[in-house]
């Protein structure tokens, strides 16, 4: 066996490998794809009762999901459970976990499913509960300017309560980003990603951007919102008399904590370029981070694609029009489905030509 029969096996899967690559690029940074196509997932709030609600416990309950306008909604779905009455499994073993001399409308908040946080964020009666802003707060509102005007992100520090420590991680968090907003850039935009709907925005429009937010951990508006990012990961709680940074991109997602000392420029670097980077992997799950509770107009604020919300045009427009003009036809623009599919063929002909590789190897 030459080397050069030897190595054809391997320079084949090299070339698959950069052929799978390829398939999967997609040149929109990960900020404004999550932006445009990530759902936030939703929270999960349990109302607890023995007996019909009352009228003014209803309301306490319709409370809990806040709206400024119609299109406005928050990730968030509401379950009331009567305890007097068959449960199924789940509301069972969780109101099973409860104090058993809770009182009744109880409120339990739970982060989405999908993180496989099983942690109550808030366990309390329903009108106390009510009070927490749960779904929505003057901080969120802030994060959410932010980023409708284009921001790539918002650094949420959490303080400690030590002045001095909280000052220095603030300090050293604002000199790192204005120091990345000058030597980093954005990637450009491919224009089939354009023409496939993965962005709604042209190059120009495309903003790095960083900007910094402090937070009172005693702050009394935002104790649900500061409970979702402390809960976030299994040992923030133990380090809470330390500064705790979130930057916070896309629907309103947490990348991941930077607690204390690991507030360093090397890991607010790693953030942020990953944060502007190419969208490698556009399955949200697969990406780090956790969805935090809002309510916004998501769609609003990310312009939604005209190639995905367009009409269909007229047939009796476009046949006058085609008795005066002769229009050349030009091919459509894939949807998002299709790019989809035809990913996905791509993908089970590469895996094939993987096999088949090996099964060469193998027989060399």
């Amino acid at each position: 066996m030459t080397k050069s029969s030897h190595s054809l096996p391997w320079r084949l899967l090299g070339l698959l490998v950069l052929s799978a690559a390829s398939v999967l690029a997609c040149s929109v940074p990960v900020f404004r794809y999550a932006l445009e196509h990530w759902e936030a997932d939703p929270y999960q709030a349990v109302v607890f009762h023995r007996g019909a609600l009352s009228a003014e416990q209803q309301a306490q309950v319709q409370s809990l999901k806040p709206g400024r306008e119609s299109v406005e909604q928050a990730n968030l779905s509401i379950t009331t459970v009567d305890v007097s009455q068959e449960m199924s499994p789940d509301h069972a073993q969780l109101w099973k976990a409860q104090p058993q001399d809770a009182a009744l409308p109880r409120l339990v908040l739970r982060y989405p499913r999908s993180t496989g946080v099983t942690v109550d964020l808030i366990a309390a009666p329903l009108a106390e509960a009510a009070a927490w802003k749960i779904a929505d707060s003057p901080v969120r509102q802030q994060i959410l300017e932010r980023l409708g005007d284009g921001q790539s992100a918002v650094w949420v520090l959490i303080e400690s309560g030590d002045a001095a420590a909280d000052d220095a991680a603030a300090k050293l968090i604002k000199e790192r980003l204005d120091y990345l907003l000058g030597v980093l850039s954005l990637p450009e935009l491919d224009a089939q990603d354009i023409a496939n709907g993965l962005v709604s925005v042209g190059q120009d429009e495309l903003r790095l951007d960083f900007s910094l937010l402090r937070l009172s951990r005693q702050n009394p508006e935002e104790r649900a919102f500061i409970s979702m990012l402390m809960h976030s990961e299994d040992d923030l709680q133990g380090l809470a008399d330390k500064p705790m940074a979130f930057p916070i991109f896309g629907r309103g997602r947490a990348l991941y904590a930077l607690v204390g000392k690991g507030i360093a420029p090397e890991t607010i670097e790693e953030a942020a370029t990953f944060l502007i980077g190419k969208c490698s992997c556009q399955v949200k799950e697969q990406n780090p981070g956790i969805d935090l509770l809002f309510t916004a107009d998501w769609k609003k604020l990310a312009k939604a694609s005209p190639l995905l919300e367009r009409e269909l045009p007229d047939l009796t427009a476009l046949a006058k029009a085609a008795e005066h003009e002769s229009v050349t036809p030009q091919p459509a623009a894939p949807s998002p489905a299709s790019l989809k599919n035809s990913t996905a063929l791509s993908l089970a002909g590469i895996i094939i030509l993987l096999m088949a590789a090996a099964w060469l190897f193998k027989k060399r």
